[in-house]
């Protein structure tokens, strides 16, 4: 037994190989070409938009081609077709964005590149449930989750590591791990051996005929015709919340670099590192602040991170408009403002879970869920940009109020989760059971 959970674990590993590919990627990419985009642009609002590209593309194309790769049929599986050509696309791609000559050869390389990742992040993400049964998903998951950081800490690292090797160095550094790490997976994921793709292809030969799979994602109007027939909105106020945070999250993001290389007047290197100490204890404190939030109560636990959040940008802001104490204040701020950011983040999509009436309808409102955050993936880099924007004229000074606006965003979602009056039923030990086994199912 000990055996078998052991290669379980290393199998989930290789697994997650794929997953750690788009964060090592995005990571990177977030840390940079927004800079590279400010030197033809100087608008932050146009520069933010131009960021969102990729979340645009996603949006449309991921769930495209993930039913697409669940009615594929080949000797390989059916995701592994899609990360064989969508890793190296996307490798070269990105490889080539430093080495733009202009702002529409840049714009050309981010969006052949957002299309490539879009081509196969679906087909990464689903290839964990497809080997591991039910049961183990939610471990599976954390593991899946944990590649993905690690993938976000070395991104961010080669963003540093340019002041050595020359930016285009890390991108085809990042590129050739993009490679490398698909090499590995093929070694040693077998995607005919996983018991769904086996499964389906007995149930196939049995019926003589292909079975049409059809994904169990929710519509958007059924998800919002059931939180309108709430009597307190409590989901709908969550919903609101988990927008407010995300713009401020992806804004800051997308736009950190610019923020460090102006404001904090720290190299391009090192600002495109900054999002590090942001990332880093969200990897360390996710778990053990799950466990905290079992607890002291969920919605709190999100509270407390919002207040901490807004806290340490509130603090950033006065550090950098005042040029006050140099950077180290700002780097412990990030550190405590990621903790805050794993209190959050960890909590939200499992209020709405509990949220929902029924098990059957978990589907449906992790719908609202993910309608909510990749709005707020689309429009936030633009909205903190725009704000930004009209709070200070960049032709004449620094964007000192970015991050000023993100804690305006932070401190509408904390004044709406005092509104949030359910996410906390106390159900039956078999009704946590059946609802445990829908939640991964899904």
């Amino acid at each position: 037994m000990g055996e078998e959970k052991k290669l379980k674990t290393s199998l989930i590993f290789f697994i997650g190989l794929a997953f750690f590919t788009t964060e090592l990627a995005w990571s990177l990419y977030n840390a940079r070409v927004s800079k590279l985009l400010e030197e033809y642009l100087i608008f932050l609002s146009i520069v933010g938009l131009w960021m969102a590209l990729d979340n645009v593309i996603g949006v449309i194309l991921q769930p495209i081609m993930g039913s697409i790769s669940d009615n594929t049929r080949t000797k390989l599986g059916r995701r592994i077709p899609y990360i064989i050509i969508g890793i190296p696309s996307a490798a070269l791609f990105f490889a080539l964005i430093p080495t733009q000559q202009n702002v529409i050869q840049l714009i050309i390389w981010m969006f052949f590149f957002s299309v490539a990742m879009g081509f196969y992040r679906s087909q990464a993400v689903s290839l964990m449930p497809d080997f591991i049964k039910p049961v183990n998903r939610s471990k599976g998951n954390a593991i899946i989750n944990m590649m993905g950081g690690l993938g976000g800490v070395v991104g961010y690292g080669l963003s540093l590591l340019a002041g050595f090797i020359t930016l285009q160095g890390s991108f085809i550094i990042a590129a050739v791990l993009m490679v490398v790490s698909l090499f590995v997976l093929l070694w040693k994921v077998k995607e005919k051996d996983s018991f769904s793709y086996k499964a389906l292809l007995e149930k196939e030969e049995l019926e003589g005929k292909k079975v049409k799979e059809k994904r169990g994602t929710p519509g958007l109007m059924e998800s919002f015709k059931d939180i309108f027939k709430e009597k307190d909105k409590s989901t709908l106020i969550m919903g609101l919340a988990i927008f407010s945070w995300f713009v401020a999250f992806q804004g800051l993001a997308a736009l950190l670099t610019i923020y460090g290389t102006n404001v904090l007047l720290q190299s391009d290197d090192f600002s495109g590192f900054l999002a590090f100490f942001v990332a880093l204890p969200i990897i360390i404190f996710a778990y053990p602040f799950a466990i905290i939030a079992g607890k002291i109560g969920r919605r709190n636990a999100i509270r407390i991170g919002l207040v901490i959040m807004i806290t340490c940008l509130i603090i950033i802001f006065f550090v950098g408009f005042m040029r006050a104490a140099g950077l180290v204040p700002v780097i412990i701020l990030l550190i405590f403002a990621g903790i805050g950011w794993s209190f959050v983040n960890v909590n939200s999509i499992v209020i709405i879970w509990e949220l929902a009436p029924s098990n059957e309808k978990i589907g449906t409102y992790t719908g609202i869920y993910y309608f909510f955050s990749f709005l707020a993936a689309i429009t936030g880099p633009y909205i903190l940009g725009g704000l930004t924007d009209l709070f200070n004229n960049p032709l004449v000074s620094p964007p000192y109020t970015l991050v000023l606006n993100g804690a305006i965003f932070l401190i509408l979602a904390l004044v709406l989760m005092f509104f949030v009056t359910r996410g906390e039923v106390q159900l039956t030990e078999e009704e946590k059971l059946a609802r445990r086994k829908a939640i991964q199912e899904l």
